[in-house]
């Protein structure tokens, strides 16, 4: 009893327990703030569960036929990111397997190769890949290189050991400038690792600005604003802290569902600080749903506010500087792409949870997501006044409608 009447006295709670029953009753918010998340969510990681490419079906056209060669070939079907599915005999049949889709690469290996090896003489050895993948053509490229380079390497060195030079002394000679590479962060190319997050992400910002445009809009859409006016005591922070509590909450449980099931389920490692990172998607949040609460606010029509929210979050990915440097777009593109939340976000999420970065370094990402809230606030609040000052005139229209 004592609970109904503090419920029926605050209109915050009025307003709050309101929402939390439209989020229940509705299937569209309902199934885009619960059960979109984790259908698509888990699908994606799936996508990747292997993290890296495996066994691409190579083949290897073998003009030579020497022991060389065959070792070259027994190589690259050892190695884990290849495996030798068949042999061909001319460069047309290469072709013609390529445009069959068996392979993704082959390896041809010229008459004499090895006799040229022993003589001291130049050879080649060509790679053929499929870089209409770029993943593929490159990972096929720098696992060949490697192979290639180790074998004549090993063949170098037996000549020069031949010779009477130590171990040491052949080294030099084969490798007079040594290069040592150091690969931070990513450093098993770890494709589950580098897009999950990043695709994760951006799917949940399209998510929680999708169902909040439909937060103040299905107000008007359904007659009921001034419902919810007269139930908040006409206080538009309560109209708006109660709207927005229950989503926010919603949305925080599908942000810690995906660092704390899936991140582990797929064994995806955060570098840096696990409640940095939390809080920082947190803000990403904020920030994302009171963006889309102010188109909400802005456009009556639930269609027109969703497909406002669909233009901004669509480019979102392209445009963030993941899949293609900002600083290599064009400058129209690079300006558009400071308009969209999710380039700032991104760049400090990559910061925090791969690069294990202080939290300093995060501060201009911060700042420019800061900019998006202030402005999304102020702009809402400014709006709800403005539809608040119209109820009268939007009552006296629905009387003269109905007694019409």
């Amino acid at each position: 009893m004592g609970i109904n009447n503090n419920i029926a006295s605050s209109p915050f709670l009025r307003v709050l327990f309101r929402e939390i029953t439209r989020i229940t009753e509705r299937k569209t918010i309902y199934l885009l703030s619960v059960i979109l998340p984790i259908i698509l969510f888990l699908l994606l990681a799936l996508v990747y569960k292997n993290a890296v490419a495996r066994d691409l079906p190579v083949a290897v056209y073998d003009q030579d036929n020497s022991s060389l060669s065959r070792l070259i070939t027994r190589s690259i079907d050892a190695s884990s990111s290849m495996e030798v599915t068949k042999h061909v005999y001319s460069l047309d049949e290469l072709k013609s397997e390529f445009l069959k889709g068996h392979i993704q690469g082959a390896f041809y290996f010229p008459g004499n190769m090895e006799s040229d090896v022993k003589k001291g003489r130049p050879s080649s050895m060509v790679i053929f890949k499929n870089t209409s993948s770029l993943i593929i053509g490159n990972l096929i490229y720098k696992d060949g290189v490697t192979i290639a380079r180790t074998v004549s390497g090993g063949i170098l060195l037996k000549k020069l050991r031949s010779k009477g030079l130590s171990e040491s002394q052949a080294m030099n000679v084969i490798n007079p400038v040594r290069i040592e590479t150091q690969s931070l962060y990513n450093p098993g190319y770890n494709y589950l690792s580098y897009l999950v997050p990043g695709l994760l992400t951006a799917l949940l910002q399209m998510i929680i600005m999708i169902s909040a445009v439909l937060i103040i809009s299905s107000e008007f859409t359904h007659g009921t604003f001034n419902e919810l006016v007269e139930i908040s005591g006409k206080n538009l922070f309560t109209l708006v802290s109660g709207k927005a509590f229950p989503h926010i909450a919603l949305h925080t449980a599908t942000a810690l569902g995906i660092i704390g099931i899936i991140f582990p389920m797929f064994s995806i490692e955060i570098n840096g600080s696990v409640w940095l990172t939390l809080a920082f998607i947190e803000y990403f949040i904020l920030v994302s749903f009171f963006l889309g609460f102010l188109f909400s606010c802005m456009f009556h029509e639930q269609l027109f506010a969703t497909e406002v929210a669909v233009f901004i979050n669509t480019p979102a990915f392209i445009f963030s500087g993941f899949t293609f440097p900002l600083w290599g777009m064009p400058a129209l593109h690079n300006y558009f792409a400071q308009l969209i939340p999710y380039t700032h976000f991104l760049s400090g999420f990559i910061k925090l949870y791969q690069m294990g970065t202080p939290l300093r370094y995060v501060m201009p990402e911060f700042l420019r997501l800061s900019v998006f809230l202030v402005i999304s606030l102020i702009a809402s609040f400014i709006v709800l006044r403005f539809r608040m000052n119209e109820l009268p005139e939007i009552a006296q229209d629905k009387r003269e409608e109905f007694i019409k």
